[in-house]
Formats: structure tokens, C-alpha cells, sequence
């Protein structure tokens, strides 16, 4: 593992070339108070990392949100992308982001990650072994991203 991609960064940058390369979003690291994403607008999908280490990430931001990044993703008008193109894209935008992450933070190593799964409802509570970043693009829309497992969050305190 090497120091110039540790945890925190590594994921940020992941996140970064991902919505920048697929949509020409940029996104930031929030700063202050964590904008909340109300349970009635919240999106989210997870992905299971299998190896070398074992945890899950998770991508969460509002349905409106989604939309935007869908309707860029496919040419149209954000009001005629479908429930389903919507999910499609969140799957996507998690497998890429989780792809680079692991890709950032063990250069050189093999990994297997699962498939991203759609959820619903509220997230999973934040424990001692889960990392989240706060991010917000230019229109301060939050995209929130969560780093779980206690493998996982190990690489994060080794090289913090």
C-alpha cells in the first residue's frame, strides 16, 4: 500500500473521476454540517468488497439527484429517464467508484468486489468500523459514501 493513496483520498479522488469523467460533475468534500438527505428523496445502492479485505461500500444521494445524472448519462431530459435507468446508473456510478477506490488504494494487488445492490429505506447505522464522506457538487446537492467493514476500516487507520 502505498502512502500517496491512503484511505480518505483515495475514495474522494475515486468519486471525483468518476462523476467528472461519466457526467462533468464536479463534487467536493463538504465542509460545516453534513447536509441530511431526507428518507422520503434518498437513494442508495451497496457493494460488497470480497478481497483482499471484506466490507461493503455504500453510495447514497437524492432521487433527484439521480435523475440529473441519469438524464446526462443518457442524452434526455432528466424528466423522461425511467425508474429503472435511474438504478441502472447508480449501480454504475458505485461499481466505477468502488472499482477505483480499490484500484487507488492497493496498486498492483487483486481484489474481487460483488455487484452493486439497490436498496431501500434508511442506511445502516455508522459504527466504529465505517468511514463516511460528506460530498456536495457545484449546486451543494449531497452524495454521501460509506466504507464499512472492519477489514476495510483497518486500511484506513494503518496508513491515517
Amino acid at each position: 500500500m502505498t502512502q500517496e493513496h491512503q484511505f480518505y483520498p483515495a475514495m474522494i479522488e475515486a468519486v471525483q473521476q468518476t462523476l467528472e469523467n461519466m457526467v462533468f460533475m464536479e463534487v467536493i468534500e463538504e465542509r460545516g454540517a453534513p447536509t441530511e438527505i431526507p428518507a422520503t428523496d434518498l437513494t442508495w445502492s451497496s457493494m460488497l468488497i470480497n478481497d483482499p479485505v471484506q466490507g461493503e461500500i455504500r453510495l447514497a444521494m437524492p432521487a433527484g439527484l439521480l435523475k440529473k445524472i441519469s438524464g446526462n448519462v443518457f442524452g434526455i431530459d432528466e424528466e423522461e429517464v425511467t425508474t429503472s435507468q435511474a438504478y441502472d446508473i447508480l449501480n454504475e456510478l458505485l461499481n466505477t467508484i468502488g472499482g477505483l477506490f480499490m484500484t487507488k488504494l492497493l496498486p498492483n494487488q487483486e481484489y474481487k468486489i460483488g455487484l452493486p445492490t439497490l436498496e431501500a429505506g434508511k442506511l445502516p447505522e455508522v459504527d466504529e468500523h465505517t468511514v463516511v464522506w460528506h460530498l456536495i457538487n457545484s449546486d451543494e446537492e449531497p452524495i454521501k459514501i460509506y466504507a464499512d467493514g472492519e477489514s476495510l476500516a483497518a486500511l484506513h487507520q494503518k496508513v491515517e
